[in-house]
Formats: C-alpha cells, structure tokens, sequence
C-alpha cells in the first residue's frame, strides 16, 4: 500500500511536469526548444523549485521502503525494454461480433420452482382478506434468487394477469425517496421533479388504484424492509384483488417481518445442474462434446463451487479465456484459492479466484466500478471514458479499442452482466456480491460517503483517491485534508462544487451526472484543475459554459447531455485539443463555434448542430472535416444546410472508425413535412446523399427526413457491409423503401412515420437487380435470401400503406424473430412470402391494422398479440402457437385450435357476449376483460346460462371488468366457481358454488333473518355458499343438501333468529 501510495503521488508529479512543458513548448519557437520535451517544464525557476521538492519527498519515501522491502515482502523483478503497451492476453478478438447472451436458466428445479410460485401469485386465495398478498424467495447470497425471480416476472401467465408489472432493486442502502421515485417510474409515469414524500405518495396511489399488480423488490435487506410497512404499503393497498407482492432476500427475518403468506428457500444447484450452467459459460454454443475429455475436472470445479451459480458463472468466466486445454482446467482446480481463508463473507473462493485471473489493468477497471451505488447501470462510454482519465488505458490513441476490449472481457467473465435492455450490450450492471468485494478491495484509496455518515475511514495510512457522494449532510472540512483525491462522484443535487474545486488540485474525474443538481454556473476554481480529463455536469440547470473552460487543457470527455438552459458554447473549447468526447444533446446549443474543427482526436461528438454556412464564425457541417477519428456522430437540425458541397466537405467517408450515426431535422408534423417547397426538398436530398458513412458503420438512424427519396447510400450492400441497425422515423415524403435487402448483416430494421409509403414491393424485397455496381449486381443474383440477417422488424405509423408485395418465389428474411405492424390502417393482408419464407418467426404484433382481414398459414408463430383490428375475422393454422392476446377486435368469427396453445387473453369492455369461437378452443388457460353486463350474466345465470358452455371444457377461466372492480374465477377440475359479485345481483344464479365477499351488514342482516329473510332467496338455490367479511372476523356457510347454516355471528350480536 505504501509503494502504491507513492506511486499515485509520483504519477501526479509527471503529470503537472508534462502539463507545463507542453504550456512552455506551445508558447515557443522551433528552435528554442530542447531534445527532450519533458525537461522544458524547469524553465520556470519557482516551479523547478516547487518540483524539486515534490521529487526530493517521493525519493526519500522510496528509499524508506528500499530499506524495508523485506519486511514488506517485496521482491525485485527484472526491467525488460518495451516498445509499447502490452494488451491484455485474451481469447477475445477484437474483430468479434457482440458476445452471445447467456442462458442462466439450467435444470429442471427452477422451472418447477417457476411453476410453483406463478401459480400461487396467480391464483386467488381462499379466504383472504387483504387486497395485496406477499411470497418472498429467500436463499444465500449468489444462489440464483433473482434469476429466479425474473424467471417468474417474465413468464407469460404473469404478463397476462397483471395490469401493472413493477420491478425494482431495493439493495441494502435504500433511501426512500428514490425508491418510491423508480416504483412510480416503473408504474409507467415519470415522477415529479421533488423529493417530496407527501407529493410522491398520491401519485404512486393513483396509479395502482383498482389495479392488480405484481410489485417484485429485488435484493431487501433487514436494514431495508421497512420500505414496504412505512413508505409503500399505503399507497399500493388500493390496488385490485389479487394484487401481489414478490421480495427476494438473504434473510429470513426479512420475508417474516413483511408477513410473507408463501416463503420459498432457493436450493443448491445439483452437481448435474452445476455441469450444466458451467458448459453454458465456457461454450456459448454449449456442445458438450467439445469438451466432454474434461468432464472429470470440470465436476470437481463444479463441486468446489458448493452448487452456487454465481461461483460457477465467475469460474465458467475463467475458463472461456483459457481454452479448452485440459492442462488449463487441471491448473484451475489444483490452485490454492480454493483452500485459502479470510474473504469476506458472502465472498466464495471461485469469485476470489476470478478476480485473481484478472490482468492488472482489468483489475483497476473492476475495483473502479465499486465508487458507483449498488445495482448501478453502467453505460459502457461512460465507463470507458472513466478508465481512461484514470489512466487504465495507456494507449491514448487506440483508447476505445483497447477500452471495448476490457469492457468485453469483463462481459465474458461474469464480472459486469449485461442488463439486455440493448441489443448491442451497451448497459451493464454487477451482482451485489461483485459490488461489495470491489469495495472490499478498493476500499484503502475508494470511498462512498454517505451523508450523517461515520468517517472513520479518513485516519488509514493510505491518501483517499476516489470519492463518492450520496447525501447532502457531508461537511467538506472532514475531507479537505485529502489532497491526493482524484476522482470525485455526486450523487446528491446539492453540491459544494467551489469549495471541492479549491480543496482537491489533482481532480481527474468530475462526474455529476447522475445528481439531478440545479447548479446553473460552472465555478472559475473548476477551469484551473490542469489534471482533470473527464467533467460530466449533464442534467444540471447549466446556463452557460465559461470561457475559461479553455484552460482544462487535459479534458477528454465533456458532456453537457440534458442541460435544457444551455444555448451558448465559446470560441476558447477549440483550445481543448486532448478532447475524445463532447455532448450538446438536448441542450439548447445551436450554434457551436468554428474552432470545433481543432479538436482533431474527437470520438464521439452528440447534439452537433450545424449552422447554415461557416462564414459567421460558426461550424457548419465542414467543421467535421478535420475529426478523422469519429467513432460516434449525432447531428441535429440538418434542415438548416442547404448547400451540398459543405455537406460533402464534412467528409464522412473518410472516417473509417465511424460505428454510430444519428442523423435527424427538427421535428415537423406530416403536414408540415409535405408542404416544403420542392427547391427545399431537393436541397434536403442532395445535402443527405452527400453525408455518405464509410464501410465499417454499424448503426444509422434517420429521423425528420422530408426529402422525396432516402439516401443512395442506403442502397448498396457493397457500400455499407457491416451495418446492422437502421431506424427510420418520422419522414413523411419519400414513397418507395429503400433497397436495403441486400445488406448482409441487417439485424434490426425499424420504419416509423413513413407517410407517403403505399406499397412495399420487389423493389424493398430484392434489391437492386440492375445496378451497375459489379459486387452488387454478384450478390443480387446469387441464391443468397433478402435480408439475410434481419431478427426484428418494426412497421409504425404509416397511414397509407396498403400492400405489401413479396412473392412465395422469393426467399427472404430467414432468420427473422420479431415483427411488429402497427397504425397501419389502410394495410389489407400479409404476403404470401412471408407466410413461406420466415421460418424463424415467433413474435407477431398487429395493431390498429383496420382492413386486416385474415392472420393464418404461419406455421413457426408462438406468441401472437392481436390489439384493435376491428375487420379482422379469421385466426387460422397457426400450429406452434402458445399465447394468444386479442383485444378489441369485434368481428373475429374464427379462431383455430391450435394443440400448442396455453393461454387466450381476450379483451374489449364493450363485449356483452362471449364469441363462439371459444366453444372449440382447447387452451388451458383463458382470461377474458368484458363489459359488467356479461360478467354479471354468467355469474348471475351460472352453468344454465347462454355463455357458460362456451367456456366450461378450459381448464382455467378468469373474467374481470375494465375497473377490475368485479371479478369471477372458473375452475374445471376440481369444479370451483368464485366471484365478488354482490349477493343483489344472484337471483337466478345457477352455480354450484358461491363465494362472496361483503360487508358486515349484509352478513349480519343473513344470519338476522334466515331463511325468511330478503337475501335468503337469493342464493338458496345454489348448493354451497360461502359469505364473509373483508377481515374474515365474520362468516357463514351454507349448503343447500343436506341442509346446514353456520357461522361464528357472535349471539350477542344477533338480535333474532
């Protein structure tokens, strides 16, 4: 600790000895300036002073732990010359593609422990009286409680039975505030901008009010259980019946405090399973025969691992960087981890031995993730961005290659988890026990302060390096004596930004991103930090950028994101020429100065709004000329260039790192779009054809576009071969799709608000047959299906679409999962090629399609959503089919049954009748929403009404109105019949069984009166009946033959029989 001590000291040392001799040799002539750059900082006789004594301290203190290297168990090794940085060894090419997503599913256990617990959050509790019921999954940290759970969150029945599907992550420092901020978000509505718990609380009430919902809080602690009894218990209890809580925990104590009705212990993974999870990490393939020779070794890891998935997911981890030798595997299980002692406590050998494996840097990267709060998502730049100010990645130049790299391993490892919100693994997060072990190691020189906290940990022998900020009671004088602090996080909006500016001189990182804060000024200590590469101040109240800002002349990453005051940028951020990355996204700033063509080393530069020409002093879109090394390009307002040739000056090209490019024009309606004159609209074309991406970009998005055509750069496989994602939104006046077929690695293609569009033809099916261009023209005529790749495709929003024509003679689209067609009024059928050539389909969503007349003859479909066709009629052939949702489609005559299917889930709260259809439909499951008039007709008429036989052969029926406010559950086998239709509307009822649910009065007045009472004749027909209270304090039972009548009616309290 003491020579890593010195050497942070050191490295700040070299650092301001490099910053003052670049200041020196800027401000010199050639010829003035010395052999050996470095050396031209002593120019300057009070620095040299300065220097020399900083150098004079840290050689003294090296000479102290010379002496004592014994004692400190330090060894000297031998210096080898380098001739540059040595990379990290790893399997992992930089040429691959994405990593491949990991199955954590293994083993019967969990689908039966799956199956166990959505049953009983889906099935209604006989006899309960409260509104909202608890289970909590309860197991040793690591052993797979929220896989499970997510499991269960993600299972169809559950989508299908719950309005609201919530998910939050509590973790053991849980402020309340911001957890009844993220559940109202959850709930679908972004929460008001206060920390107000009196304000939040009816906003989280209105919307869950008469909902059933599924609330699952992830990862509660002792320390924060209290969340649910004193913060959310209240405001969610006005949800509907039937509403559910799930909570998974390390403690038990936990699950009982919240008064859990279903507890559920997770188990061990048998060494079978654990086999199993482990072939899934070291071969994404998971063909076992690969490395079956190693079947021994591996159950013996497997063994060692004590059946915890998080161990054997960490050394699966290790054992995909080091081949598939034996001789690796042997070296794993014979190392001495597994029998040391002294980790922390939820911390298992394996994991220990994952960290272990790490090369240096990778290590430095990992501990770095620890200043972040638990269950953080991490955006990869932001990350990347940070190791490199922090100096993890030495090679400045191939920075992002280098920091993808790492940012992969760890992926691969299991160190980081992906959180799969994107596709192309741009999130991540890390398991709690991850967490906690990278604070456990950083712990000398890292520190998350907390407000009202302890802060004992300042007296160490080691300078704090690393600090984070969560709460707004920490007092500056506790930590100004740090002056070695490097990095420093908020996470609160109230900042002492000044006071840490003139504290802490060595600041590298600056990060207030994530704190909300209303700091609207930039304060002049901060543009004096010489040593700070990275300032984040996105989503603060900034106004204005000053000019002094020029002097951070280290700066590598500069994000304004979110600073919706912020129009002005000065002419001195050209003086920043180390910058790599640079936000203006949704901002104000239109107009950025000229001098953005100085900063040449730019990879990523978001909300560049160019300005209409480059003779006022602004940058126009040939401001881009100079920034060859673009790896990310967002360009906003492009409406506002009208000349091609400053368009083609921006070169793009050339840049031959550019993976991302966001193209988009202030927003216009449809209306608008249409109406631009035709000179405006040619400009606009010309202007896009010109900015035509090099070869390796990966993803185009283009929104806003109102030119008559889409860029021909678009066209051509041979042009853009690597392009994986396109999205077009909201360009209301091109009329043919591009040919964008022939795209060899199209995965994911999205068209949104193509107004003009009528027909999709050949033309958007093969390609350009004729083209002129020889690889093209090759690739056209070779037997190679239209869009060979494409998985996901996303039709919206376009009025006029009427056909879409792909012949049966036409292969296209084999591996494609997903399709989505929605406001497509005017479109009448599906093609027939579709129907024969996309046999990987297995998602389908049709809504708002208003001529649709028939969805049949798709043989690999297996969850369908059919919302608001109102001509649709037919559902037909679809013979893998599982899960079906229709809604809102009234003239469905015919529906198909398929022996796949489980679930139906009908809605339309108009419905007074239920369709015939159903007589022949054999799911397993049915849940219909309905008007109250038919729901009251089948409780009310029971098995001799007109609707019962239409579903009496499903094994499982729900029916509920629009408010849920009445409800009734059908059971075959056993026969069980349950509704909470009040006891006025079962006259005629003809049900065998009758549970109700009411108020006192009514049961007293009951067992009052008896049979010669007014509610007697309502339910003396019926052979069992059941009536009790909200509470349960009160109830009664009766049962037509033999007769009996019972109930616990104190005497007291009945004034007759």
């Amino acid at each position: 600790m003491q020579l890593k001590d010195v050497m942070y000291d050191a490295d700040d040392v070299i650092d301001l000895c490099q910053i003052k001799a670049k200041e020196r040799l800027a401000g010199s002539s050639s010829h003035s300036r010395c052999g050996f750059p470095l050396l031209s900082c002593f120019g300057n006789p009070f620095f040299a002073h300065e220097i020399g004594s900083k150098i004079k301290d840290i050689n003294s203190r090296l000479e102290g732990i010379a002496k004592r290297r014994t004692d400190l168990g330090l060894t000297q090794s031998p210096i080898f010359p380098t001739h540059g940085v040595r990379r990290v060894d790893s399997i992992i090419s930089r040429k691959t593609d994405p990593l491949i997503v990991l199955d954590d599913i293994v083993g019967e256990k969990i689908e039966e422990d799956t199956e166990l617990l959505v049953n009983w959050l889906t099935e209604e509790e006989k006899g309960v009286r409260e509104n909202v019921l608890v289970a909590a999954i309860v197991g040793m940290g690591g052993i797979g409680k929220t896989t499970l759970a997510k499991t269960i969150f993600n299972d169809p029945r559950i989508q299908e039975e719950f309005q609201l599907k919530i998910w939050v992550c509590v973790s053991k420092e849980v402020k309340g505030v911001e957890l009844l901020k993220c559940v109202i978000r959850e709930a679908g509505e972004e929460p008001a901008n206060t920390n107000e718990r009196s304000e939040l609380v009816p906003i989280l009430e209105r919307l869950v009010q008469k909902k059933k919902y599924l609330l699952v809080l992830d990862d509660v602690w002792e320390e924060s259980r209290a969340v649910w009894d004193s913060l959310l218990r209240a405001p969610m209890s006005g949800g509907a019946y039937g509403s559910r809580l799930l909570v998974t925990t390390r403690d038990e104590r936990v699950a009982n405090g919240m008064r859990a009705a279903k507890l559920h212990r997770v188990e061990k993974l048998s060494d079978k399973d654990g086999w199993s999870l482990l072939i899934k990490q070291v071969l994404p393939n998971g063909i076992e025969s690969e490395i079956e020779d190693h079947r021994d070794i591996g159950m013996q890891i497997v063994e060692k691992c004590d059946g915890l998935p998080l161990a054997i997911k960490s050394i699966g981890g290790v054992l995909c960087t080091k081949g598939n030798s034996r001789e690796n595997w042997q070296a794993i299980l014979r190392s001495n981890v597994w029998s040391m002692d002294g980790l922390p406590g939820d911390v298992h050998r394996a994991i220990y031995l994952s960290y272990e494996d790490l090369p240096p840097p990778l290590k430095q990267c990992f501990i770095f993730c620890s200043l972040f709060l638990e269950d953080y998502e991490f955006d990869r730049e932001k990350l990347i961005y940070g190791w490199l100010a922090e100096g993890f990645l030495q090679n400045k130049e191939d920075f992002w290659e280098l920091g993808n790299e790492y940012y992969i391993e760890l992926l691969q490892r299991n160190i980081l988890e992906d959180t799969h919100k994107y596709s192309n693994q741009t999130e991540c997060k890390m398991h709690d026990i991850l967490w906690s072990f990278a604070c456990q190691l950083g712990k000398n020189e890292n520190y998350l302060l907390r407000g009202g906290q302890a802060v004992s940990r300042f007296e160490g022998s080691m300078k704090l390096r690393r600090l984070s900020i969560e709460g707004n009671e920490v007092n500056i004088e506790v930590i100004r004596k740090e002056k070695g602090l490097r990095t420093l996080i908020y996470f609160e909006p109230e900042i002492a930004l000044d006071d840490m500016c003139k504290a802490f001189s060595n600041l590298r990182i600056i990060d207030l991103g994530s704190c909300n804060s209303n700091l609207s000024s930039l304060p002049d200590s901060l543009c004096d930090l010489v040593h700070l590469r990275y300032l984040d101040v996105s989503n603060t109240k900034l106004v204005k950028i000053p000019n002094s800002i020029g002097n951070l002349r280290n700066l590598v990453h500069f994000s304004c994101y979110g600073c919706e005051e912020l129009s002005h940028v000065p002419h001195s951020i050209g003086n920043l020429r180390e910058l790599r990355y640079l936000n203006f996204k949704n901002t104000k700033v239109e107009a950025i100065p000229m001098e953005l063509n100085n900063l040449e080393k730019l990879s990523h530069l978001f909300g560049f709004v160019p300005y209409k020409n480059s003779l006022e002093g602004f940058s126009s879109l040939d401001g881009l000329e100079l920034l060859s090394k673009l790896i990310g390009l967002s360009l906003g307002g492009l409406e506002r260039v009208s000349d091609r040739n400053i368009a083609e000056r921006a070169n793009l090209r050339s840049k031959n790192q550019l993976l991302g490019l966001f193209l988009r024009y202030t927003s216009l309606s449809s209306a608008e779009q249409l109406s631009q004159t035709d000179e405006k609209k040619i400009s606009t074309e010309d202007v896009l054809n010109e900015l035509c991406p090099p070869r390796s970009l990966k993803g185009v998005l283009i929104e806003g576009y109102f030119g008559r055509c889409l860029p021909n750069w678009l066209n051509f496989g041979a042009v853009l071969p690597n392009l994986r994602d396109i999205d077009i939104s909201e360009c209301a006046c091109f009329e043919v799709l591009p040919m964008l077929s022939q795209l060899p690695n199209l995965h994911r293609l999205v068209i949104r608000g193509a107004f003009s569009v009528e027909r999709v033809g050949e033309e958007f099916m093969q390609g350009d047959t004729k083209s002129k261009d020889p690889i093209v023209h090759k690739i056209s005529g070779s037997a190679r299906p239209a869009f060979p790749k494409l998985n996901y495709l996303y039709f919206k929003e376009m009025p006029n679409w009427k056909e879409w024509q792909w012949n049966k003679g036409q292969p296209a689209m084999p591996k494609l999962k997903e399709l989505f067609i929605q406001t497509c009024p005017e479109l009448r059928s599906l093609p027939e090629g579709l129907l024969l050539h996309a046999t990987s389909l297995e998602f389908l969503k049709i809504k708002n399609v208003d001529k649709l007349i028939t969805v049949e003859n798709i043989p690999s479909i297996k969850d369908i959503r059919i919302f608001s066709n109102p001509n649709l009629t037919r559902i037909s052939n679809l013979p893998s089919i599982s899960h079906i949702r229709i809604k809102n489609c009234p003239n469905l005559k015919d529906l198909m049954n398929p022996k796949a299917l489980r679930t139906i889930k009908l809605g339309d709260y108009t419905m007074k009748f239920l369709p015939d259809y159903l007589r022949t439909t054999m799911t397993h499951k049915l849940i219909i929403w309905c008007h109250e008039e038919l729901l009251l007709k089948i409780a009310n008429q029971g098995e001799n009404g007109s609707e019962w036989h239409k579903f009496k052969h499903i094994s499982k029926v729900k029916i509920g109105t629009k408010n849920r406010s009445l409800h009734a559950t059908y059971q075959k086998t056993p026969f069980s019949f349950t509704t909470n239709v009040n006891a006025n509307y079962l006259t005629t009822t003809m049900s065998r069984k009758l549970i109700i649910h009411c108020d006192e009065e009514l049961l007293l007045k009951i067992a009052n009166q008896g049979e010669s009472g007014s509610e007697w004749h309502k339910f003396k027909h019926i052979s069992k009946v059941k009536i009790s209270t909200k509470d349960e304090s009160l109830h009664a039972t009766y049962q037509k033959t033999p007769f009996s009548f019972t109930t616990n009616v104190n005497a007291n309290r009945v004034q007759m029989t």
